[in-house]
């Protein structure tokens, strides 16, 4: 099955821009090139310092987002990705407001966070050197909270972009094979194991994909409100 970021870059023109927000090890250029396509132009940001080589074509801009904009002009890419940053930034709501202003009008946003479900873990009880995780708060960087789809779906309508769809990430394999693979990781004590194999069973971290509208330039106004409709009903 093809996750929601193979189908976004499959669906991109073969000169498309992409932007990887926290672009640490290139994971979207690589995911990009795995799929064929070749020809996407890539940027990214992060807080640190990434020294060559860099993926050809590659424009790095170095930024620490918690008191920064993101360093690029608005409008300016077919898709913005944001896999596992919000949740470590201080102001989580202006920053998917960032990723809008930089995504171009009718272009589309990925953006990826642990779900609430990753409160349901212990903290990781083995290979700590290696910094795997399974509680939310084994990470000492994550500085807010963990979001819900329903939390998505809210924040991308806030900002009058179209949410196409929020979920869950869950790996069925893992779910069918989970007593196994649990107690395989357990007696071993194989982190690694332990940590995708809970995840991927229980839905640890949730998505949402988006679009930004048309007719928006630049950074889309916040507006938070409660559909009418919600107390229409409540009364009649």
């Amino acid at each position: 099955m093809q996750s929601e970021l193979e189908k976004i870059y499959r669906g991109l023109k073969p000169d498309g821009t992409v932007l990887d927000v926290g672009c640490f090890g290139f994971v979207q250029a690589k995911l990009a090139e795995s799929l064929g396509c070749t020809t996407l132009k890539h940027s990214g940001v992060d807080y640190c310092q990434i020294d060559p080589p860099m993926p050809p074509g590659f424009v790095f801009r170095k930024a620490d987002l918690n008191r920064e904009p993101i360093p690029f002009d608005d409008d300016s890419f077919d898709v913005v990705v944001a896999s596992h940053i919000i949740e470590h930034l201080t102001h989580p709501i202006d920053f998917f407001g960032e990723c809008a202003r930089v995504c171009k009008p009718g272009g589309l946003m990925y953006i990826e966070a642990p779900s609430e479900r990753s409160l349901w873990l212990p903290s990781m009880p083995f290979q700590r050197d290696m910094f795997f995780s399974l509680s939310f708060y084994d990470d000492p960087t994550h500085s807010t909270r963990p979001w819900t789809p329903q939390a998505f779906h809210r924040l991308s309508k806030y900002y009058s972009c179209e949410p196409l769809k929020t979920d869950y990430i869950v790996s069925i394999g893992h779910r069918l094979l989970f007593p196994f693979r649990l107690l395989q990781a357990l007696i071993t004590k194989n982190g690694k194991l332990l940590e995708l194999s809970c995840r991927g069973a229980i839905g640890w971290a949730c998505y949402v994909v988006v679009r930004k509208p048309l007719h928006v330039f630049g950074k889309p106004n916040f507006n938070y409100y409660v559909p009418d409709e919600r107390y229409n009903k409540l009364f009649t």
